[in-house]
């Protein structure tokens, strides 16, 4: 075989194996054990949410969260009740399903815009400096309104930590 072509075959394999794992971590499981789909967001329960290396409390804290409400991304289950997590910056750990609730709360990564309607061209009606912790009042197409104080608002669901899980557009809620 040619050099030339052996080497072109190797980097086509490569590039095309780079890929995968981006392409499966936006593919959402349905056959979960909690049958719910993954992934998706949830908020932490309490104040201090003890956060392990694996999935059980035999397992050593990898670190505390310390933000009731916090959006944290599950990324997979398991049968016996963990959840692992990701964070807005990445990290990953495991929860005791009973740490979580149903996601109240998006986390601003950047400064963003709210505006006063969810259409696009709509008047500002706040902003929000980086690392707001802001309620999630209500999904429309794309858009969340939000509320953190006295600022209230729509903005788009990927401008913020907590708005959409990878893969949700190919799902139906």
């Amino acid at each position: 075989m040619n050099p030339r072509v052996a080497v072109f075959i190797l980097v086509i394999g490569y590039l095309s194996l780079a890929g995968m794992p981006a392409q499966a971590e936006d593919t959402v499981r349905r056959d979960t054990p909690s049958g719910l789909p993954v992934p998706r967001f949830v908020s932490l329960k309490d104040e201090e949410t003890n956060c392990r290396i694996g999935p059980s409390f035999e397992h050593p804290v990898r670190f505390v969260f310390k933000r009731s409400g916090a959006p944290v991304l599950i990324v997979a289950e398991s049968v016996d009740h963990w959840r692992k997590l990701r964070d807005s910056e990445g990290d990953e750990c495991w929860a005791h399903q009973t740490t979580l609730k149903a996601q109240t709360h998006v986390l601003t990564i950047a400064p963003v815009e709210l505006t006063r309607k969810p259409g696009e061209n709509a008047a500002v009606s706040a902003h929000l400096g980086a690392g707001v912790l802001a309620r999630l009042v209500k999904r429309r197409n794309g858009r969340l309104l939000l509320s953190a104080g006295a600022a209230k608002g729509w903005v788009d669901a990927d401008a913020v930590w907590g708005g959409e899980a990878p893969g949700a557009s190919d799902r139906r809620n």
